[in-house]
């Protein structure tokens, strides 16, 4: 993994998640030399990439905030949307699965990327650093010296606090005695100065009981653990290392039997943003005398057999499962407001190998004899399912009143990571969207774990709040609606390298095979959105992705 940075600042870190964010963040903070302890709620290393066939029955809208939560969203036949070289971490390749790999096709199923994944951590060790089967059910920040004031004026507080200390770092200018030049700390200085006046972390954590009758999760971390993935080092049964209660526990861990409240330097949510379903006013869908549900709790098509179907929805998922529905279903329309070939819109025929497949406006009524009637007007007398493929919400159940994520806007965050006033002890990896994900994750880990050894410094408190609401006020000023907040689309390239820049000259910016692959991949899907899976233009962008890859490796 490499030696801890020299020298600078150590701190005992809480990461949430053992996905794809989750472990890049851990090896990340371990090697800026932090302690690390990672909650994971399941039972394995993959997030949501663990594939089970579970569904969130009978809730199957994901609408009643009591329900028993799946948090996986993969369907059966799913393949990723990107090729293997895009999607990989920058220095761990699809290829380093070093002879484990069952799917070496570029766009693989799920099943491999969670090979991939488990790969990454039984690469880097990561597994001495997570206890599996435990959820994260508060975190709440602990201001210096105020542990018997309440929250609220904790936070007026530590905003003034935090407001004087950042002000007084960024007096630091290049050249001075105690800057570097490059935003970081003297060794001396970093090896006295406390995180204080940041908040620490008090984390209530709480064992997770899985069903054990056979369920495909647990049947993947069987798997998993027979290709030699999933190797605890000294691991319990129940999927906890032996070593976490002794290795990760901050000062005054407290525990009740059941639960443990411990307290740590700083926390990194890495909890994911494709669990808790994104659906439209759902008054008029209890007359409505069909099945309607949402993606998230679609598994295979077999189901549809026979039906008329409506979705609604064409991003990946919507475009992917109408196609595999179409397979066995009798009509399919499918739904938007907008399509990724604006071509689309004037389609009029059907498409699909079945040739029925129907594109539409979205729904404007469901009616209580079945019908669906869309907003041009259109109407279909019998539907047998609506199926919305709306995307996904935001959810920080453990984080009680410290982000808003009102209209799916996570606020107030500065550059999609910093929830303020609680920076930089606060970070949130993943928050973008229509991204290349992995490679995203792997920078903004980075730049958290630099951030907190105080090898990198944020601007103020006050500069980052006004750089925020200019971000919102510009938002606004284009009639980007707040749910578009964290969509960067092409602006994710100027995002990444801009937090590269950040860290420092040793993390490179984008690659730019990387990048033209990307938008290949994505012209190819407009011409051919049936088949962009397995025919593509853009074998010399492969050469250079693994002549990119020789090259790391050998250096």
């Amino acid at each position: 993994m490499g030696s801890p940075v020299k020298g600078l600042l150590p701190a005992l870190q809480a990461v949430i998640g053992a996905g794809a964010a989750g472990l890049v963040a851990a090896r990340e903070l371990v090697r800026e030399g932090h302690k690390v302890a990672v909650f994971e709620k399941g039972s394995c290393t993959g997030g949501v990439w663990v594939y089970t066939d579970e569904v969130e029955s009978p809730d199957l809208l994901g609408q009643d905030p009591k329900r028993h939560t799946v948090h996986s969203s993969m369907y059966a036949n799913l393949r990723t949307n990107l090729p293997r070289e895009v999607m990989a971490y920058t220095d761990f390749a699809f290829d380093d699965l070093a002879g484990r790999s069952q799917d070496a096709r570029r766009f693989p199923s799920h099943a491999e990327v969670l090979r991939y994944l488990q790969a990454f951590a039984a690469a880097f060790r990561l597994h001495q650093y997570i206890t599996f089967d435990t959820e994260v059910v508060s975190a709440v920040p602990l201001f210096p010296d105020q542990k018997d004031v309440p929250q609220h004026q904790q936070q007026q507080q530590h905003h003034q606090q935090q407001e004087q200390h950042q002000q007084q770092h960024q007096q630091q200018q290049p050249g001075s005695s105690s800057s570097r030049g490059d935003g970081s700390c003297s060794d001396d200085e970093a090896k006295v100065q406390p995180l204080l006046p940041w908040p620490r972390w008090q984390i209530t954590t709480q064992p997770v009981q899985h069903n054990l009758q056979g369920t495909p999760s647990t049947a993947q971390t069987a798997a998993a653990v027979h290709n030699g993935y999933e190797t605890h080092d000294g691991a319990h049964a129940n999927g906890h290392a032996n070593n976490a209660s002794d290795a990760h526990v901050g000062s005054d861990g407290q525990t009740d039997g059941h639960s443990q409240t411990t307290t740590y330097d700083a926390l990194v949510v890495c909890n994911g943003h494709y669990s808790a379903p994104r659906c439209p006013d759902v008054s008029e869908f209890e007359a409505f005398p069909g099945t309607v549900m949402h993606s998230h709790n679609y598994r295979r098509n077999e189901a549809f057999r026979g039906q008329t179907v409506v979705l609604v929805g064409a991003s990946a998922s919507g475009e992917d499962i109408c196609r595999e529905i179409a397979e066995v279903a009798e009509k399919v329309y499918l739904c938007a407001r907008s399509w990724q070939n604006p071509d689309w819109a004037k389609e009029t025929t059907p498409f699909g190998h079945q040739h029925n497949i129907w594109r539409r406006p979205v729904p404007s009524h469901l009616g209580r004899d079945g019908s669906v009637t869309f907003t041009d007007g259109q109407h279909v007398p019998h539907v047998d399912t609506v199926l919305y493929c709306t995307g996904y919400l935001y959810n920080f159940p453990f984080l009680d009143g410290i982000v808003s994520t009102a209209d799916n806007r996570v606020s107030p965050v500065y550059r999609h990571v910093f929830p303020l006033p609680t920076a930089p002890t606060l970070a949130i990896i993943g928050l973008p969207w229509k991204v290349v994900p992995f490679p995203e994750f792997e920078v903004q880990a980075k730049w958290i774990a630099r951030v907190l050894s105080k090898r990198v410094s944020l601007p103020s408190m006050q500069s980052m709040h006004a750089e925020v609401e200019e971000f919102y006020a510009d938002l606004e000023h284009q009639n980007v609606p707040a749910r578009y907040t964290h969509m960067l689309g092409d602006k994710q390239w100027a995002y990444k390298d801009w937090m590269a820049e950040q860290c420092g000259p040793d993390v490179p910016k984008t690659e730019l095979w990387r990048r033209q692959m990307y938008e290949a991949t994505g012209q190819n899907k407009r011409e051919f959105p049936d088949r962009y899976r397995d025919v593509w233009r853009d074998d010399s962008l492969v050469d250079a992705a693994k002549a990119d890859v020789a090259n790391c490796q050998s250096s």
